[in-house]
């Protein structure tokens, strides 16, 4: 019987074709001066031409490296994680490192299957943004494999950006408009109480001596369902809110179409804030009052202290710019006060 398995091309190969020793194709593939340029361009010529493809589990063998950094995802779907994932793959390719992503849908089960995964793959380095498992979790994994958290202070080694002010300059925005009656859209994770921007929301309420109504909030699965309901249950209250702060844009612009089905207009009738400022934020319209986080610069620092850790060192604690409002006209101030 034919086999249609193409059989893997060797460093052995690749010196047989260009007629020298296994070790100098080694030293010019990895770019070495001690290799002539002519030699170095002529076997990479030859490498490309037979198809060479480096072996990374040869490469952890020799370098006891797999040039190999896992990156846990909660959800590749939202626009928010693309700026850091484009910073970790631009930092990792500098130190000639490779990003290997596992989406986990936001389930606890699924990062913890992509954790063993990794650990498995023999990674150098795991980056969990947004971890929904509990740190005691990741305390007790038994691999030495570096883990950079984002976002996550009560984690050992994290990278974190002010996770507390951009929402309370939204609600103080909102404050200012002359907003009193304000709903709060939290996501699913982490528990209410210890979702910051939901202290944020609290915090702000308190400083205008408004009190908290449980009734305000609403829980967002990320879904479209998930809107149509919230922006049910909102057009029963009495009063209604007039301005929502949700916990992310795709929560917040989900939100506007779920209300405007409904003919609540934004923000003529009722303003709604997100938070990110993901790409689509400023493309819908209304475009969305929101909050910008730095995420390409937090992406550079997780794979920068990654590093220092794989070499024993203590990561240094970076400088990152403050998340920052943007507000566009999705907000405005409530009827009543026009």
């Amino acid at each position: 019987m034919t086999s249609f398995v193409k059989k893997r091309v060797t460093i052995k190969d690749i010196a047989r074709a260009a007629d020298v020793a296994p070790s100098t194709v080694t030293r010019a593939l990895q770019g070495s001066a001690r290799v002539r340029p002519a030699t170095r361009e002529r076997i990479d010529a030859i490498a490309q031409e037979l198809g060479y493809v480096p072996n990374r589990a040869a490469r952890t063998l020799v370098k006891r490296s797999s040039g190999l950094i896992g990156l846990v995802i909660p959800d590749m779907t939202n626009p928010f994680f693309a700026a850091l994932a484009r910073g970790i793959e631009t930092e990792a390719a500098k130190h000639d490192m490779r990003i290997v992503i596992n989406d986990t849908l936001g389930q606890e089960s699924a990062e913890r299957a992509a954790v063993r995964l990794f650990l498995e793959l023999d990674v150098d380095g795991l980056l969990v943004p947004m971890a929904r498992c509990p740190q005691d979790y990741y305390d007790k994994l038994p691999s030495p494999v570096p883990i950079m958290h984002v976002n996550r202070p009560d984690a050992r080694y994290h990278v974190s950006c002010d996770r507390v002010g951009g929402s309370l300059d939204i609600m103080r925005h909102l404050i200012e408009l002359g907003h009193r009656q304000i709903g709060f859209v939290r996501g699913p994770t982490p528990p209410p109480g210890r979702e910051p921007k939901m202290q944020a929301y609290r915090q702000v309420l308190a400083e205008n001596g408004l009190d908290y109504n449980p009734d305000l909030i609403f829980a967002f699965d990320g879904t479209v369902q998930s809107a149509d309901h919230i922006a049910e249950r909102i057009v029963d209250l009495s009063p209604v809110p007039s301005a929502v702060f949700a916990w992310n844009d795709i929560s917040a612009i989900a939100l506007i179409h779920a209300l405007r089905l409904r003919g609540i207009q934004v923000p003529d009738d009722m303003s709604v804030a997100g938070h990110d400022d993901i790409e689509l934020s400023r493309l819908v319209n209304p475009p969305l009052t929101t909050v910008a986080w730095p995420m390409y610069e937090i992406g550079q620092h997780c794979v920068r202290s990654l590093l220092r850790l794989g070499q024993g060192l203590k990561p240094r604690q970076p400088s990152l710019p403050r998340p920052q409002l943007i507000v566009r006209a999705s907000t405005g101030s409530p009827k009543a006060t026009r």
